[in-house]
């Protein structure tokens, strides 16, 4: 029996999880929660084998919580979920602690798969992440002769956080910035970066290695 819990904001994206570990008898659920901090208390009353994180989350961003999780419950194994393929986010979260890395628009037997690997001590990435990781490579090493864009300290805070599916108004929060002002960084960005919008944005970003 392998004990499962489950971190996301979203009730929907829970419950859909729920439902497609159900029909397998080798999986309990053992908590399911919606903040960073539901999810420490939660594992200190009753710890998982594995948990699925959100990367996002509206008290603190999975980034931050993986450490921390790793440190008081390192025999917890985590599979991060995300909407964003970005090949420096899968690194970023693996480098934090996390041992998988999966997709919200996963497949059943991908999510399983995930689920017993990580069980097993080994790591996991969502098989459509793999290529394109490995074409990023590719393109880093062709590329690095290039000069990286020239961003302030700023611009760069902001391109981090847009990485992390931060919205506008979550950005100005975290940063203390205004609402307006955020969205001047964005189109100084666009304009630097040379493109037209946030999904070009972070293609360029990723290659000029921006992001981590």
């Amino acid at each position: 029996m392998i004990k499962v819990a489950i971190t996301d904001d979203h009730p929907l994206v829970t419950k859909g999880i729920i439902s497609m570990l159900a029909p397998f008898s080798q999986i309990e659920i053992v908590g399911v929660y919606h903040t960073a901090a539901a999810t420490l208390q939660g594992l200190e009353e009753k710890t998982p084998d594995v948990l699925l994180l959100d990367i996002i989350l509206p008290d603190q961003s999975g980034k931050e919580l993986v450490p921390v999780i790793r440190q008081r419950f390192p025999q917890v194994q985590i599979v991060a979920l995300t909407s964003l393929d970005a090949p420096t986010m899968v690194s970023a979260m693996m480098r934090r602690g996390c041992m998988g890395y999966l997709l919200k628009d996963t497949d059943t037997a991908t999510l399983i798969a995930a689920i017993e690997a990580v069980h097993r001590n080994e790591s996991f990435i969502e098989p459509s992440l793999k290529e394109k990781m490995v074409q990023n490579m590719i393109r880093f090493r062709d590329n690095n002769s290039r000069p990286a864009p020239v961003i302030t300290q700023r611009e760069k805070q902001v391109l981090q956080l847009i990485a992390e599916e931060c919205s506008t108004q979550e950005i100005a929060d975290r940063l203390f910035i205004s609402f307006r002002t955020v969205e001047n960084h964005r189109q100084r960005l666009l304009q630097k970066l040379d493109v037209k919008n946030t999904i070009g944005l972070l293609k360029v970003a990723i290659q000029a290695g921006l992001i981590k």
